[in-house]
């Protein structure tokens, strides 16, 4: 029987790592980036911004990072490789949008699949000249320009990236942007901006309606930027020690944003014994120590109100819930369908062949816990997702490592130290 014991430090935040980069690359002066996430798709935003004139290098365990102010790309001599990362596409097209350069962005197969329009509507409006492959996918082309116009924008999706790409390129606008969300999402963009001294606004016009409002050009003087780990790399560990008998584990210098631990207040409604100490603010962040031990979990209702706050984290959360004695129900999925694999299909096309009760009613899930013995090897299909190869790789542990992932490669993407702070934790009886 295996189970968790000890304490460990997780990785740089991803979604801090790619701000962190892009956001000193638009200031005037030298950043120092420390725990920088040193994942695939942290070193496609990297390698764009070198593309694009930034000098960016590594000096022991920091990274330099030498702005060229809000405009100051230059055009680069070939296409941006993106990779697998729509963070790395949607935000790099906001920031380009309002230089005047010329760029094509293209990624792999899997992110040729996801929508670009999403973003590229919002930055055509103002008068970015964008060509997009059958009007939605990579490759595309923006012809950029400094003259782009302030307008308001209404968000429709509830999308942390939708907003960072218009909040990039606004930094480099003439006049006032307005941008409208009525759902809350992620805002580290805005507290990194903060934490950089840029002056904008932030009201809230009704529960839960945000607008910004930015009034640019701005000129970003550089700090250095410390980036705290990862909650929803964490995440993995949380929900293995949750359902490992006999496990007890602390993760230390966790970011403890309130838009990324929803998924912790879900699994202590689940029954999850979870500790959360506050130890200080990084960078306009808080962080701080979770601790977590083996728990009886029970299946609850997790409203669709709650899905912008837990995108990355409802794989493992359905691992969570096939552990848990009764019914979980998962609402307003969608965006599911539209990240590195399809996760509805993949979580439950994977469920289905361990054996484990999952019902898919449009952008629902219903997940019914069950106690199961596996006696024989089942291959685990990933669909290249590294978020589903961890948290298939979880759950195997519970089995005897019966599961077996078509990928662990891909997990490169996201957390390539995955493997090896799982080790490091990982204990048998």
């Amino acid at each position: 029987m295996f189970y968790f014991k000890g304490s460990i430090k997780i990785s740089g935040d991803k979604s801090i790592s790619h701000r962190a980069l892009i956001l000193s690359s638009m200031s005037t002066g030298m950043t120092k980036i420390t725990n920088l996430l040193e994942s695939e798709d942290i070193f496609s935003t990297l390698n764009i911004l070198k593309l694009l004139g930034v000098k960016i290098f590594k000096d022991g365990s920091r990274w330099i990072v030498h702005g060229n102010g809000t405009n100051g790309f230059i055009e680069p001599e070939k296409p941006l490789n993106c990779g697998n990362s729509g963070t790395t596409a949607r935000l790099m097209i906001g920031a380009v949008a309002s230089n005047p350069i010329y760029c094509t962005f293209f990624g792999d197969d899997s992110l040729s699949k996801r929508s670009m329009s999403r973003v590229t509507k919002y930055l055509e409006r103002v008068g970015a000249e964008i060509n997009v492959t059958r009007g939605d996918f990579l490759p595309l082309t923006v012809k950029g320009s400094a003259n782009l116009l302030p307008l308001e924008h209404q968000m429709v999706k509830a999308s942390a990236q939708i907003k960072s790409a218009l909040i990039l390129a606004a930094l480099n606008i003439h006049g006032k942007t307005k941008i409208i969300e009525n759902i809350r999402t992620r805002n580290h963009t805005e507290n990194l901006l903060k934490y950089l001294n840029v002056k904008f606004k932030i009201s809230e016009l009704k529960k839960g309606t945000n607008i910004i409002e930015m009034n640019g050009p701005y000129e970003i003087r550089s700090k250095d930027i410390e980036v705290a780990s990862d909650p929803s790399s964490a995440a993995f560990f949380i929900v293995g020690a949750l359902i490992l008998p006999k496990s007890k584990i602390t993760l230390n210098n966790i970011l403890l944003n309130s838009t990324r631990i929803e998924f912790i207040k879900i699994l202590k409604k689940m029954g999850g014994k979870i500790t959360v100490k506050k130890t200080k603010n990084i960078c306009g962040e808080s962080v701080g120590t979770i601790k977590i031990e083996y728990s009886k979990l029970k299946g609850i209702n997790i409203p669709s109100s709650l899905s912008s706050f837990l995108i990355d984290e409802y794989p493992i959360l359905s691992i969570a819930a096939s552990q848990a004695k009764g019914k979980t129900t998962m609402k307003g999925l969608e965006e599911l369908r539209h990240k590195e694999s399809d996760r509805i299909k993949s979580i439950t096309y994977n469920f289905k062949r361990i054996g484990i009760d999952i019902l898919e009613k449009g952008n629902n899930l219903e997940i019914h816990g069950k106690n199961l013995k596996i006696d024989k090897e089942i291959k685990i299909k990933t669909y290249g997702d590294h978020r589903i190869a961890m948290s298939f790789s979880i759950l195997s542990l519970l089995y005897k490592r019966k599961l077996k992932i078509d990928n662990l490669q891909c997990i490169a993407i996201s957390y390539p130290e995955f493997n090896n702070h799982l080790n490091y934790l990982l204990r048998s009886l």
